[in-house]
């Protein structure tokens, strides 16, 4: 018995040191594989990527995607406004070409990490923030932080606090207990850094020629590393949805709620069909409207084409949604002339256009 105990233990410790060697030597594949698409920043002890684009102006426009996305889904979309627009989207940590961060990753560790990263990186206030779904959480959160360094806002298809309480069961999931959160993540780590993560990710393949290779292709294999399905081993996502229910109303800020309107007709319709059509109307005329009314400016717009995945369905929207609030920015800031007085469209780019 001794023996077999004996080489069940040499056994498992050869397994553990292959998988780490196995691991690193993938890591070390993938930076060549999928060479970075911006800068790392040094946030204290540890790097956070982020990508800017378009001319030195304020404010600059932060883009922060969904639950499990690098911030290069928002690159089509930069590249768009790129002309007028100064903006930047990251990567929060664990995802892209940004380094893991400590547990928990709440809305608020995301808003003190990229916080700290535009700070690092000289990206000055005052920020237009562009949050989609669990993004416009930390969006949010952001605001009520840092209040005088934001804008305005848009949230897209954004999360909300009332989700838990009011989506059908299906659409939930259970939730772990509190006690378990950090051994659940703690058990995600220790499997990606065994390797035993990467022996079970889905292999993406990638164009040799790195020309070739489509947005949606890198955005992929981004999702398929390790280090982002350990990051998504971390069940505090109740704590973020209180964290943004406590920021409170944002006065007069210019804010604009894009939210899906898109419904999928089944002739013969299951009961799961059913709830979840149902559960839309409750998010479109229900739920969105109170992201609207955080703003006395605040105004929601119904997206009749799109689904949850705005940035890739209706991005003319999402453009549209940030010229907005950038005019509604701006006109705030214009000459003594225009004081007092209901601006145009026109006469806004006008006015803006004479600024540097």
């Amino acid at each position: 018995m001794r023996r077999v105990l004996k080489f069940i233990a040499f056994a498992l410790a050869f397994l553990i040191v292959f998988g780490v060697i196995y691991e690193q030597l993938g890591e070390r594949a993938d930076k060549k594989r999928l060479p970075q698409i911006g800068r790392s920043v040094d946030i204290g002890g540890r790097s956070l990527n982020i990508f800017c684009s378009g001319p030195p102006r304020e404010p600059t426009v932060i883009f922060d995607s969904g639950a499990n996305e690098s911030g290069y889904v928002w690159s089509s979309i930069q590249s768009s406004i790129s002309e007028s627009v100064h903006s930047c989207w990251f990567d929060r940590a664990g995802f892209g070409w940004s380094d893991e961060g400590p547990f928990p990753r709440t809305a608020v560790a995301v808003s003190h990490d990229l916080h700290e990263l535009l700070h690092r990186a000289g990206i000055p206030a005052p920020y237009v923030l562009v949050g989609h779904s669990s993004g416009g959480l930390n969006a949010r959160v952001f605001t009520g932080l840092y209040r005088s360094e934001v804008a305005g806002l848009v949230l897209v298809d954004a999360a909300h606090e009332d989700e838990p309480r009011r989506a059908p069961p299906m659409m939930l999931g259970k939730t772990a207990p509190r006690w378990a959160w950090h051994p659940i993540w703690t058990l995600g780590h220790v499997a990606k850094t065994i390797g035993f993560l990467r022996l079970l990710a889905p292999k993406v393949d990638l164009p040799a020629d790195r020309s070739k290779r489509t947005r949606e292709q890198i955005v992929a294999a981004l999702r398929a590393q390790p280090k982002t399905i350990a990051t998504l081993f971390d069940p505090s996502g109740p704590d973020s949805y209180s964290q943004a229910e406590h920021t409170g109303k944002f006065g007069n800020l210019p804010l604009i709620v894009l939210t899906r309107g898109k419904i999928d007709i089944n002739p013969h319709p299951s009961r799961m069909d059913r709830q979840f059509n149902a559960y839309t109307q409750v998010w479109m005329h229900e739920i969105q409207p109170k992201l609207a009314a955080l703003s006395t400016q605040g105004e929601q717009i119904i997206v009749p084409y799109s689904g949850h995945d705005m940035p890739n369905e209706a991005p003319i929207e999402i453009v549209k949604a940030i010229t907005k609030v950038m005019f509604a920015v701006g006109s705030r800031q214009l000459s003594p002339a225009y004081e007092g007085q209901k601006l145009s469209l026109d006469s806004a780019k006008k006015e803006l256009s004479k600024r540097p």
